[in-house]
């Protein structure tokens, strides 16, 4: 269970850091205060990073036997997990800084690419890994800003939002296709295996996450005028599922591996 709870807060670190950042550029002006403000929600974001990171190099090397400092220090300089490891914090501290800039792009996008790079783990498959955790952090960082934004434009918020949320609902289906047919093999296999189980029952949820995502954004509909808070919420918390299902996957050996 370590390495999926290490990853399930990755992934939610990178929802509030990466897709908080990105929601800041979008909804400028769109969306009230945040609970905890614009720099608490980055914050958190890189604090729940940095805790995976922790838990991932903590139990890996715990379930080796090697706890020594030395040990830590050439696992995260010497081996490929532990550069990715390196390379995700220094991402998101360059990232956390930027914000801290006010709206600087430069540092915020070096930070976005570096973070989801280490994110993205082990060669061949880093840079599809990045795009898919990318997308994902995106869409669901975008419905978490508009759920609890205080004083939200709502109609107009989502409007800006709706194209963000369609580009990441593409690459992610794109990405998602690619690996889990490198992974898992063809699909009429995948009922055979525990991980292709698993991956069923994320796009079981990730289908029940677009049903709903529609619903939403039929709320756009001149006539409609109440805010969809309780619709986007259970947007929200369908996509933190597929954040955990996803997570489980991580800590899944692949039946071609």
């Amino acid at each position: 269970m370590t390495p999926a709870a290490a990853s399930l807060l990755t992934f939610a670190g990178l929802a509030l850091l990466l897709g908080g950042a990105l929601a800041r550029r979008r909804l400028a002006g769109l969306v009230g205060a945040l609970p905890g403000g614009w720099p608490g929600w980055q914050g958190a974001g890189a604090l729940l990073i940095a805790l995976g990171v922790a838990l991932h190099v903590g139990g890996t090397l715990t379930a080796l036997g090697f706890t020594a400092p030395a040990d830590v220090l050439a696992y995260l300089t010497s081996t490929v997990p532990g550069r990715a490891a390196l390379t995700t914090l220094l991402g998101a501290a360059v990232l956390l800084t930027g914000e801290g800039w006010g709206r600087s792009t430069v540092p915020v996008g070096l930070g976005a690419a570096v973070t989801l790079w280490g994110v993205g783990g082990d060669l061949p498959m880093r840079a599809a890994h990045a795009l898919h955790a990318g997308a994902m952090a995106a869409w669901t960082g975008g419905v978490l800003v508009l759920s609890c934004g205080r004083g939200t434009n709502w109609r107009a918020a989502a409007r800006a939002f709706t194209p963000v949320a369609l580009g990441g609902v593409v690459l992610l289906s794109l990405t998602g296709l690619f690996m889990g047919l490198h992974h898992a093999g063809p699909a009429q296999a995948w009922p055979g295996s525990g991980y292709g189980t698993t991956l069923l029952l994320k796009l079981g949820v990730f289908a029940a996450t677009l049903v709903t995502a529609v619903g939403v954004r039929r709320t756009l509909a001149p006539h409609t005028a109440s805010f969809p808070r309780a619709a986007l919420m259970v947007e929200a918390g369908l996509l933190l599922a597929v954040l955990g299902v996803t997570a489980v996957l991580v800590g899944s050996v692949p039946p071609r591996t």
